[in-house]
């Protein structure tokens, strides 16, 4: 079969939701007879997405930067805009797995501006769509900006070409997604909701199960923040179903078991939390994905530190939290950072170290004002933890104002909640929530 036939092949077996044959096909056209720089560019784009699930894992036969860094000089060497677009995405993605978000995000900005250039539909609405997903890390407001623009792209009625229409449909079926991902950072819960689910709901029709996983991670983090611990274990679960055949996918794998463990570690059910969270751990180390591992690790040192934990280990819990503040301030994941040291500030605290804890809350609530609002961190659990280190500091006075804005933040994202019913389990339903309404019981 020739690498053409190939692709084509490739990409009828993504369409269809198949896991390991798209990659197969790429990776066989690829090391066959020699395609041209375009059908290459195409090829490693293909089969990049196609396998992104299990990059770095033992199932990778092909070190995934080798692919990356060919797909960039074979577009290089056509000048084509289009083609550029598409290899600057798929780098854009690779080092955000491997640097960090600066590094990535300036490689999405010059794909945005290739896809600018060419026209093409599938290059814009990707590398819009991670550009401004990814931007929000950076800043929430240009962020949302960018995936305004991706919005109105896929709205416009643009010709697209039969070979780009299979990638274009599941990219416009993440799109509400990433809306909703920004919806939920942005503390607006109604609307997140609305749009995750719209956007599951059309990546599982799709089979478009990479998305569909990642779609629904932030779902499950929208349903556990709200104090819905029913739903968003269904959610979790559902994510992990159609990758449990596949035990090598341990990027996606190992941040859905973590999300999971974090779910149960806010039900209260401590045991089936350290099970999932060290699965998700030990799944990561494999990978040393940039933009999760700190993830993991910060859900670890709270399991670690938990007062319930009959393993509890205040200690390692603190050097948890220490190694993601310092890799987070060489990887520019700021939310992770923030969270590592608003939670180190605890484990001071429970460590009998007030002045640790203070230094530790003090740098979290500074980080948080100069960063501004941060994906998938509760902001009022960074002025809550800042309100526990100074009272128990007996600063009471300095310590007020900070609980005063932990629950406006609350109410705010209260009130974005349309049901009265969904809106009292928020405000009761989780740890963080109760201590803000109640902190003295």
């Amino acid at each position: 079969m020739d690498p053409e036939r190939m692709f084509l092949a490739g990409l009828s077996a993504y369409r269809r939701g198949a896991r390991r044959a798209p990659g197969r096909y790429c990776q066989r056209a690829l090391r066959g007879t020699a395609p041209g720089d375009e059908l290459r560019v195409r090829l490693s784009h293909l089969f990049l997405i196609a396998t992104e699930l299990w990059w770095f894992s033992n199932a990778a036969a092909q070190p995934v930067g080798d692919i990356v860094d060919s797909a960039m000089r074979a577009a290089e060497r056509t000048g084509d805009p289009g083609l550029l677009g598409m290899a600057n995405c798929v780098r854009g993605r690779y080092l955000l797995t491997t640097v960090g978000l600066p590094a990535a995000v300036t490689a999405f900005t010059a794909a945005a501006e290739f896809a600018a250039a060419s026209g093409s539909v599938l290059a814009g609405l990707e590398s819009l769509s991670d550009l401004g997903h990814h931007t929000i890390g950076l800043d929430m407001a240009r962020g949302l900006e960018v995936l305004q623009q991706a919005v109105e792209l896929a709205d416009d009625d643009h010709e697209v070409p039969p070979c780009d229409l299979p990638l274009v449909r599941v990219l416009r079926a993440r799109l509400p997604g990433l809306i909703g991902v920004a919806a939920f950072d942005h503390g607006r819960f109604g609307e997140a909701e609305a749009s995750l689910r719209q956007s599951v709901s059309e990546l599982r029709k799709l089979r478009a199960w990479d998305y569909f996983s990642g779609i629904s991670n932030y779902l499950g983090q929208l349903l556990t923040e709200m104090g819905r611990f029913e739903e968003a274990e269904e959610v979790l679960l559902a994510a992990l179903q159609p990758l449990y055949e596949h035990a090598d996918l341990t990027t996606s794998q190992g941040y859905n078991l973590g999300l999971l463990g974090k779910l149960y570690l806010e039900w209260g059910r401590l045991d089936a939390a350290e099970e999932n969270v060290r699965a998700g751990w030990e799944r990561l180390r494999d990978t040393q994905h940039s933009a999760v591992l700190p993830i993991l690790r910060n859900y670890l040192g709270e399991v670690l530190m938990n007062p319930a934990n009959p393993h509890r280990d205040v200690a390692a819990a603190r050097v948890l939290f220490s190694q993601t503040i310092d890799e987070c301030q060489q990887t520019g994941f700021q939310r992770s950072e923030i969270g590592a040291l608003s939670l180190r500030a605890l484990a001071d605290l429970s460590s009998g170290d007030p002045r640790g804890a203070l230094d530790a809350s003090a740098r979290a609530v500074d980080r948080l004002a100069a960063a501004g609002t941060m994906p998938a961190l509760r902001t009022e659990e960074v002025y809550a933890a800042r309100y526990k280190v100074l009272r128990a500091a007996g600063a009471v006075d300095e310590a007020s104002p900070w609980l005063d804005r932990a629950r406006q933040v609350l109410d705010a994202k209260a009130a974005t909640i349309p049901s009265p019913a969904l809106r009292q389990q928020f405000l009761t339903g989780t740890p963080i929530s109760r201590y803000i309404m109640t902190p003295d019981t």
